[in-house]
């Protein structure tokens, strides 16, 4: 496959990452009856862009996300709409010392395009500000769960299709001068007990070794469908840990329609966890976060991308990538998802809502730090780029 075709799937996976989340936040707007007034693929200003119906859809220029606006997220905001579509917007301006609060998630999305005299004229029920707390939370939650939704059928297509690597208790290799090799363990042996105790999987196998450093044990193998007990002395580890020095074959597993689902559910459990501890690792500086080992950007992404595209994994890495932006978003700081979800359960607490100037200034401090995140990232990005 060609470098080029490559970094093409390679954007037109995110792009799609991207179009699910948003149409997670669109589909339950619909559904909930309110009004959606443009969709966006993109950041600022429109490259091409169509009205359909009451929606204005259409790709911006800045490829670093996406939006769907929707009537009356605030509802001073939306109060000041309706005095500007009153042609009262140099009084309202002079009683806000020269300047309207807004969403600084208009700054971010650029120039509304429907009229403030159309938005305005918006029945009450269909203004989000308006709608039940549940309706709120549904729309804010619906672009991470498809996120997550869409992670677990790629990783779901990759079990049926490929089937699933199973980790057997056959032993592919043994380090040369290691208690494995000392004992007489052997390449294709199969261990059946350590200690006395059964191993039926590698897991058991590898705790079985772990927690024994420094004792002598009794190794049971299969060897050409015999059992041969052998003898081994567990070697302690700085860490306290036992090490035998063996490494496991694994096999590939055949996956049903039905058991896709298991596998799926077991990866997709095992990726969320693996991100929250990246995340862990970064705060107590175990992963580093700046350099060519630390946090990448969407060029790094990109180049990933296509790694994964001529590897034959491109599906895993799409969903992993997903689950990633799902948690992302679901961050407690605004204007992330779940910022807004922090932001709706504290207005439901007080019982009545937060100043919008309030929101403008918090959200321009979450708009600052990811700004910081996005500037390390593309740094980490252009020194793996150019090494040195």
């Amino acid at each position: 496959m060609s470098s080029f075709l490559a970094i093409i799937i390679a954007i037109v996976g995110l792009g799609f990452l991207i179009l699910v989340h948003e149409f997670g936040h669109f589909i339950v707007a619909k559904a909930t009856g309110m009004r959606v007034e443009e969709f966006s693929l993109g950041f600022g200003r429109y490259l091409v862009s169509r009205r359909i119906g009451e929606t204005v859809y259409g790709i911006s220029a800045v490829p670093l996300g996406g939006y769907v606006r929707v009537t009356g997220m605030h509802k001073e905001e939306f109060e000041a709409r309706i005095a500007e579509a009153r042609e009262e917007e140099a009084q309202l301006r002079a009683e806000t010392a020269g300047r309207r609060s807004q969403d600084p998630e208009d700054r971010l999305a650029g120039k509304r395009m429907l009229s403030a005299d159309e938005i305005a004229a918006t029945p009450v029920e269909r203004r989000y500000y308006s709608h039940p707390f549940w309706h709120k939370l549904l729309f804010i939650i619906a672009g991470v769960a498809m996120n997550m939704i869409v992670a677990f059928i790629l990783i779901w297509i990759v079990g049926v299709t490929q089937g699933e690597g199973v980790t057997t208790t056959v032993v592919e290799a043994v380090e040369a001068g290691t208690p494995a090799a000392a004992a007489g363990v052997r390449p294709g042996d199969r261990i059946v007990s350590i200690a006395g105790e059964e191993t039926e999987t590698w897991e058991e196998v590898r705790t079985e070794i772990l927690t024994k450093p420094g004792e002598t044990v009794t190794v049971v193998v299969e060897r050409e469908g015999a059992l041969t007990e052998l003898t081994a002395v567990i070697q302690a580890r700085e860490d306290g840990t036992g090490f035998l020095g063996v490494s496991p074959m694994a096999e590939v597993r055949d996956l049903g329609f039905v058991d896709g689902f298991g596998y799926a559910a077991r990866t997709t459990g095992s990726m969320v966890v693996l991100i929250f501890q990246g995340i862990g690792m970064m705060f107590t500086g175990e992963v580093a976060v700046t350099g060519d080992q630390g946090l990448a950007g969407p060029i790094g992404i990109i180049d990933l991308s296509m790694d994964a595209v001529e590897g034959g994994y491109y599906l895993m890495l799409l969903a992993l990538i997903s689950i990633n932006l799902a948690i992302l978003n679901m961050l407690p700081v605004l204007p992330l998802d779940g910022g807004h979800i922090l932001w709706s359960i504290i207005e439901r607490i007080r019982g009545r809502s937060l100043s919008l100037r309030i929101f403008e200034r918090i959200s321009m401090v979450g708009l600052a730090i990811f700004l910081l995140l996005f500037l390390v990232a593309t740094s980490n990005d252009i020194s793996r780029l150019i090494p040195g």
